[in-house]
């Protein structure tokens, strides 16, 4: 979100004010006298029709409302209007910049109309709002008066600025461990992960803290994120992930990708009671991935969603080009397939049939992490592909999800939902994967970036960070809608 009014608003503002973004805000957003339905019928797309998972948008130029995965991108075109207000909790959207508008101005409008709102329903902060089926409650944080009491007993609070050196920190290698300091570093820097731990939300379901990863990763980041910049020692992580997982135990150089896997799944495990109950790793890390087969004789589409926690990607082999982008590697992930007609037997036609399988993006994560695999085995030796793939710092993955995969031409305004931006990259120095050495580029602030090489912390360009051989890439969603 920009923090600063774009030019666009300043330039509506200068020309017709603010009263069509009150009138919008008080019908739709928090109006206490209007029932669940009758918003539901008022706050519809004007072109399909529908309210719910859509997120409508009003234009703040003319009497128009439209859904955003769809047709609010038809109405920039046609109309060239660039604000609109989202209904479901009435921030302000610009179309030119792709963007959603913070303003000083819209900001006092809206706190103004919620707490009128709410002093005339008596609900406490409950608002219903349009776009979604029931009460969503959207309220700025206020200390109660045990909040208030806590922040005067601690009056020593940390601020991070873009100078700060709190939140980089360098990390002990215990015998060829770098492996794991990167990943950790990355986790550390996992902006939703950080706040969760904040909050000690974590309920422990081990008989011992010793044995929760969750516990260890909880005092971690209480530790890590002070003032205090002497290195840490993960000694206790090592030991706990090596009981876990006996692959990765010993002190031989270990695969950072495999270390991943193996603290995520056990993450998984320690943070929640049952597997029918999301955890915050599943709210996270987790995405669906849909698989198609598609017969060729009779068209028939045998459709198949599974959970993903990562994305493994080939890199091309060696070859005219002297290099390759993550889009390049991504589309190829993405492409339809054509699988052997003896292996997959078609349920309309009944006999085997060649096919296609197609794998789409169906539910994207919060966090997507990218594999480039960089490891082979060819002769029972291990190879690596040390090719550079450029990556970009803001990734859209609008075309290779389940609904735009396949089409010849993307909206000219794609779901803001699907924008990432990167936060960590993990590179493997070395020719092979038995030797050499692991480092990792971490992003502090939006324009700050660090080279993490286990004790050593040093300020980074973006453009030594984009340089580099990435083997693992760490991207946030840019945009965060609530659920």
């Amino acid at each position: 979100m920009h923090k600063m009014s774009c030019k666009h608003l300043k330039d509506y503002k200068s020309k017709h004010g603010l009263k069509t973004f009150e009138t919008i805000h008080g019908f739709f957003v928090f109006h206490p006298n209007l029932t669940d339905t009758y918003h539901q019928v008022l706050a519809t797309c004007f072109d399909c029709e529908t309210y719910c998972s859509n997120r409508i948008l009003a234009c703040m130029h003319c009497i128009y409302l439209g859904c955003f995965v769809k047709h609010i991108g038809e109405h920039v075109r046609h109309s060239s209007h660039s604000l609109y207000v989202e209904l479901s909790n009435g921030h302000l959207y610009c179309s030119n910049c792709k963007d959603y508008i913070y303003d000083a101005d819209i900001e006092e409008i809206s706190e103004k109309q919620r707490l009128i709102a709410f002093r005339l329903s008596g609900d406490n902060g409950w608002s219903s709002c349009p776009a979604y089926n029931g009460p969503t409650r959207y309220l700025p944080w206020r200390p109660s008066q045990a909040d208030a009491k806590v922040l005067q007993q601690h009056s020593n609070r940390l601020k991070l600025e873009p100078t700060s050196n709190v939140g980089i920190r360098g990390m002990v290698n215990l015998g060829s461990t770098c492996y794991m300091n990167c990943i950790m570093q990355a986790f550390l820097h996992t902006p939703m992960l950080r706040d969760y731990f904040f909050t000690d939300n974590h309920r422990c379901y081990s008989r011992k803290t010793k044995d929760c990863l969750f516990c260890h990763f909880g005092r971690l980041f209480q530790k890590y994120y002070t003032d205090d910049i002497s290195t840490l020692s993960l000694h206790e992580i090592l030991y706990l992930v090596w009981q876990k997982d006996p692959i990765l135990s010993g002190y031989e150089e270990k695969d950072a990708h495999e270390f991943f896997m193996s603290a995520l799944n056990l993450l998984h495990q320690h943070s929640s009671s049952s597997h029918s109950t999301p955890s915050i790793i599943d709210l996270i890390f987790h995405g669906k991935l849909q698989s198609d087969i598609v017969c060729q004789s009779c068209a028939n589409v045998s459709t198949k969603i599974d959970p993903f926690s990562d994305i493994s990607l080939d890199i091309p082999d060696s070859g005219p080009q002297a290099h390759a982008d993550l889009s390049q590697c991504l589309l190829h992930f993405t492409r339809a397939e054509v699988l052997e007609s003896s292996s997959i037997r078609c349920s309309t036609c009944q006999t085997y049939q060649e096919s296609t399988k197609q794998l789409t993006f169906k539910t994207l994560p919060v966090v997507i992490v990218i594999h480039l695999k960089r490891f082979e085995h060819i002769n029972g030796k291990r190879k690596k592909k040390s090719m550079y793939v450029s990556f970009p710092m803001e990734l859209d993955m609008s075309r290779f999800t389940s609904n735009l995969r396949n089409q010849a031409h993307l909206p000219s305004s794609t779901n803001s939902d699907n924008r990432y931006t990167l936060y960590a990259v993990v590179v493997h120095v070395s020719d092979s994967l038995d030797t050499g050495h692991y480092l990792v580029y971490i992003r502090h602030t939006k324009d700050t970036w660090y080279k993490c090489t286990d004790v050593k912390v040093v300020p980074a360009e973006t453009s030594e960070v984009l340089a580099s051989e990435g083997y693992l890439l760490f991207y946030h969603k840019t945009v965060l809608s609530y659920k």
